[in-house]
C-alpha cells in the first residue's frame, strides 16, 4: 500500500461521517429555532398622552388550558412610566376586571415633553415578565387612533334627499338621527326626528328590515322619538312630516346603521354620577367601558349589570365604549355624556363645541351650528344631547389588540437564528468542500495510475475511453448534495 493510498484511508471515516455531521448541524439549528416559552402578557395603551392627563389600561396574559384551548388570564400588574434613562416617573398597580384581564389608568406627570416608555410588569409562573412600549407626550398632541367600523354598504348611515311640498318648502327641516349611533338586530334602538315645527306630526314607515313600534308621534321640543327595531342584516325607512290635515309636508328616506351582534349603550349623568345602560343578546352580563375624551383614551372600566355606575369623570364631554370583551372593537356600544362645567357656558353649548371640533373631519353639523346660534334656548338639554351626538357615535374609535411581551422575544430569536443559519450553512458547505476536494484528488490519483498501468502493458494496449471510469464526477455530485443542504440550511420555512 503507498503512503497516498494510507493518506486516503485515513480520511475514508471522515467521509463516510460527513453526512451524518451536515445532519446533526441541521438537527442542533432545527432545535435552537424553537420559540421560547415566554408567557403571553399584553398591553393596551394610548400611544400618545398629554402631561397631566390620564390615560387608560387593559393589561392581559393569552394563554391555553389543560385541552388546548386559549383563555384569557388575569396576573397582577404594575405599569410604570419610565424615560429614556430608565428612571420611573409614575406607576400605578392595575385591578381585575369584571369581565376579562386587569384595567386602569395612570395619571401623567406635567411638565414633560419627550419621548417615554410604558412597562407592564407582572409575575408569572415564578418568572418576571415584562412588556414595553412607547408614550409621546407633548401639550399639543392629539391622538391618532382610527376611528370607524368594519360594516358593508347597506350597514352604514345614509340619509336621502328631502322631498317637501306645499308653502313650507323652504323651512321645512327633517333630520333623522338613530340615538344610539347605530342599531342592532333584534334589539331597541330609538330614532330622533328633528323637525322644529310644533304644528306637525311625524309617522315612520318600513321600507326594508324594520319594525316600527308607534304610529304618528308629534314632536316635543323640536324632536319626534321613534322606537325601532331591526329585524335582519340592514334596514330602511321612509321619515314622513305630516301636516294638521295628515297631508305629507316633507318626507325622506333613512338608511339605518346597523351593527350584527353588538350592543347598544347610552348614558346619562346626574349630579356627577354617570349612569349606563346597555342592552345586548344573549343576556345582560358585565361589560369593559373605555372612556374617551376626544379621541383620547383616557380610562378603563368595567361594570355589572348590578351596579351600573362609572365614578365622578369631572366636567366636560365623554366618549363611552361599551363592550362584551376585549377583542370587540368593532361591535361596542357608544355613548355620549356631558357633565356640566359650573363656568362653562352650559351642557349644551358644551356639546356643540365637542362636535364642532371634528368638523373639519366629519362634516358640519346643522345641529350643532343651531344649538350655537341660541335656537334651542327652551328645549330640553337631554333632547338635545340625544340627537347631537347620534351621528359621531356610530364609529369606534379603535384601541387594538395591545402588544405581546413576545414580540420582544421573537424578534431576538429571528436575529439570533438567522445568524445560526448562515454558520450552519456555511459549516455544512464548508463540509461539502472539504469532502469533494478529497474525492477529487482520488478520482485524478485513480486516473493517473491506470494511465501508469496502461503504459506498462505497452502500445498493444486499448486506449482508455473518456467515460470509462465509474467514479467520474462524483466529487462534483457530492458537493451539489451538501450545497442542497446549505440551501436547506437558510430556509426560514423549516429553520
Amino acid at each position: 500500500m503507498t503512503t497516498q493510498d494510507r493518506q486516503f484511508n485515513r480520511f475514508a471515516w471522515a467521509i463516510r461521517l460527513s453526512p451524518v455531521l451536515a445532519a446533526i448541524i441541521l438537527a442542533a439549528l432545527w432545535m435552537a429555532g424553537a420559540p421560547p416559552m415566554v408567557p403571553d402578557l399584553r398591553l393596551s395603551a394610548p400611544v400618545v398622552a398629554r402631561p397631566g392627563d390620564t390615560i387608560g389600561l387593559r393589561a392581559w396574559q393569552v394563554d391555553q388550558d389543560d385541552e388546548g384551548y386559549t383563555v384569557i388570564v388575569a396576573p397582577p400588574v404594575t405599569v410604570e412610566l419610565r424615560n429614556a434613562a430608565g428612571m420611573v416617573l409614575a406607576k400605578t398597580k392595575l385591578g381585575k376586571s369584571l369581565v376579562q384581564g386587569m384595567e386602569g389608568h395612570l395619571r401623567i406627570p406635567d411638565g414633560l415633553d419627550e419621548v417615554l416608555s410604558l412597562v407592564a410588569l407582572a409575575e408569572i409562573d415564578g418568572r418576571s415578565v415584562s412588556v414595553e412600549r412607547a408614550l409621546y407626550v407633548r401639550e399639543s398632541i392629539e391622538s391618532r387612533l382610527p376611528t370607524g367600523r368594519a360594516v358593508n354598504a347597506f350597514q352604514a348611515y345614509e340619509l336621502g334627499l328631502m322631498r317637501a311640498t306645499g308653502s313650507r318648502r323652504a323651512a321645512t327641516v327633517l333630520d333623522p338621527r338613530v340615538e344610539e349611533g347605530a342599531c342592532v338586530p333584534d334589539l331597541r334602538c330609538w330614532l330622533s326626528v328633528w323637525v322644529g315645527d310644533p304644528e306637525v306630526v311625524v309617522r315612520v314607515r318600513s321600507v326594508a328590515g324594520v319594525r316600527v313600534e308607534s304610529n304618528a308621534v308629534p314632536p316635543s321640543n323640536g324632536f319626534a322619538r321613534v322606537p325601532l327595531v331591526v329585524a335582519g342584516s340592514e334596514g330602511r325607512v321612509e321619515v314622513e312630516v305630516l301636516g294638521q290635515d295628515g297631508a305629507i309636508v316633507a318626507a325622506r328616506e333613512v338608511r339605518l346603521p346597523v351593527v350584527p351582534g353588538g350592543i347598544v349603550a347610552r348614558a346619562s349623568a346626574t349630579d356627577g354620577r354617570i349612569e349606563v345602560e346597555w342592552d345586548q343578546l344573549g343576556g345582560h352580563e358585565a361589560v369593559l367601558v373605555d372612556v374617551f375624551q376626544g379621541r383620547r383614551w383616557v380610562r378603563a372600566l368595567s361594570l355589572s349589570p348590578s351596579d351600573p355606575h362609572l365614578p365622578a369623570l369631572g366636567p366636560g364631554v365623554w366618549r363611552l365604549q361599551v363592550r362584551a370583551d376585549l377583542f370587540s372593537d368593532n361591535t361596542a356600544g357608544v355613548s355620549y355624556v356631558v357633565a356640566a362645567d359650573p363656568k362653562g357656558p352650559g351642557r349644551a353649548r358644551q356639546a356643540a363645541d365637542a362636535v364642532l371640533v371634528n368638523a373639519d373631519r366629519e362634516g358640519l353639523d346643522p345641529l350643532a351650528v343651531a344649538i350655537i346660534d341660541g335656537a334651542f334656548e327652551q328645549t330640553d338639554v337631554d333632547d338635545l344631547l340625544r340627537a347631537l351626538f347620534a351621528i359621531p357615535s356610530f364609529d369606534v374609535v379603535a384601541i387594538g389588540a395591545g402588544v405581546s411581551a413576545r414580540i420582544d422575544v421573537d424578534e431576538t430569536l429571528e436575529r439570533e437564528q438567522e445568524l445560526r443559519r448562515w454558520q450552519a450553512a456555511a459549516a455544512i458547505l464548508l463540509i461539502g468542500l472539504m469532502v469533494s476536494m478529497v474525492l477529487l484528488r482520488v478520482e485524478l490519483l485513480a486516473q493517473a495510475r491506470a494511465r501508469r498501468l496502461l503504459d506498462d502493458f505497452g502500445d498493444e494496449a486499448p486506449a482508455p475511453r473518456g467515460g470509462a471510469s465509474s467514479g467520474r464526477g462524483l466529487w462534483a455530485f457530492v458537493l451539489l448534495v451538501f450545497v442542497l443542504m446549505a440551501v436547506l440550511a437558510l430556509s426560514k420555512r423549516w429553520f
